[in-house]
């Protein structure tokens, strides 16, 4: 399974895209395929400005560029490392995209008819859950933050008239708590449970059948008390919300289907040590999975088990596509 990335979404924009005339029900902070709202081309030359900037502070901060400076030279080149690390991802993305859709198009024409051997790169065995990898991800997530609040709070403490700045960075770094707060729960959630892997019985699945499929079990399965398995369909949007300079836009995760099954305490003993069953009927007539989309459409099920101390959470992608 790919690395999946998570965004933490306002109580108040999650308000504003949780309903409305024609559209699915909006899934707030839920795991996402899209690592941003620009692909292609676009996003590497949006990206070339930014690493351009970061290369020539970085150069003040080292004297190769001699000019004014206002803050010290450490100040400087983490201002550099900021814009290039920027710039620098926006650009890897967009090359990584277009070499992606050149690749999508050559084997779509080697394989008409049959999407799930080129929309995207499946294992035929099953998906693998990786709590490192959340983990990680949330931690850099965490990381970052904060050292973006570094330079407003230096600027606070040490220049004159300029305590807005510090006050601004000691509200936001209050946000950023709930980085670190969910990291800590996927940080037990690695240490509790470990990574898990959702083995396929078929593959791929068509709409209109049937999904059969086992769960590895987790370690310390025995402490979880309810297992839902939830089958959801999820299509990924590109939302933009303000105007103007409060323009922003936001991956946002919408649901088109789902069903769920829960297993207690008492059912789960039977599988402790080994796999748990998983079983659903496919509908028809709805949305196959289209990865290779910008935004894309995927089917997944999520594996929430509640325990005392550290919850289990996993995604896993599955290919259900429709019958050519």
């Amino acid at each position: 399974m790919s690395v999946t990335f998570t965004t933490e979404t306002s109580p108040l924009l999650q308000q504003m895209l949780g309903s409305g005339p024609g559209l699915p029900p909006a899934l707030p902070n839920h795991p996402t395929q899209s690592a941003t709202t620009i692909n292609g081309g676009a996003a590497a030359l949006f990206g070339i400005p930014f690493c351009a900037a970061g290369i020539a502070i970085a150069a003040v901060g080292l004297n190769y560029i001699h000019a004014r400076k206002h803050a010290p030279d450490w100040m400087i080149l983490m201002f550099g490392a900021m814009f290039f690390s920027a710039g620098f991802f926006f650009v890897f993305h967009g090359v990584r995209g277009m070499i992606r859709k050149s690749n999508w198009l050559r084997e779509a024409a080697q394989f008409p008819g049959q999407p799930w051997l080129f929309d995207f790169h499946w294992r035929k065995e099953g998906a693998t859950f990786s709590a490192f990898n959340a983990m990680f991800s949330r931690l850099m997530g965490a990381l970052i933050w904060n050292t973006f609040l570094i330079p407003f709070f230096w600027i606070g403490l040490t220049q004159r008239g300029a305590w807005m700045f510090a006050v601004f960075a000691g509200l936001f770094s209050l946000l950023g708590l709930l980085f670190w707060v969910r990291w800590v729960q996927m940080l037990g959630d690695l240490l509790r449970y470990g990574n898990s892997f959702l083995a396929y019985d078929d593959f791929p699945y068509f709409l209109g059948g049937k999904l059969c499929a086992r769960l590895r079990a987790p370690r310390h399965l025995a402490a979880i008390d309810t297992l839902t398995l939830t089958l959801r369909c999820v299509q990924e949007r590109y939302v933009i919300t303000g105007t103007g300079n409060q323009r922003s836009s936001q991956v946002v995760c919408y649901e088109l289907y789902k069903d769920a099954a829960t297993l207690h305490r008492d059912r789960l003993a039977n599988f402790i040590g080994g796999d748990i069953p998983i079983e659903f009927q496919l509908p028809a007539g709805k949305q196959p999975t289209v990865l290779a989309d910008a935004p894309p459409t995927y089917w997944e099920i999520e594996a929430r088990g509640q325990a005392k101390g550290a919850d289990y959470e996993a995604y896993f992608l599955v290919p259900i596509y429709q019958r050519a």
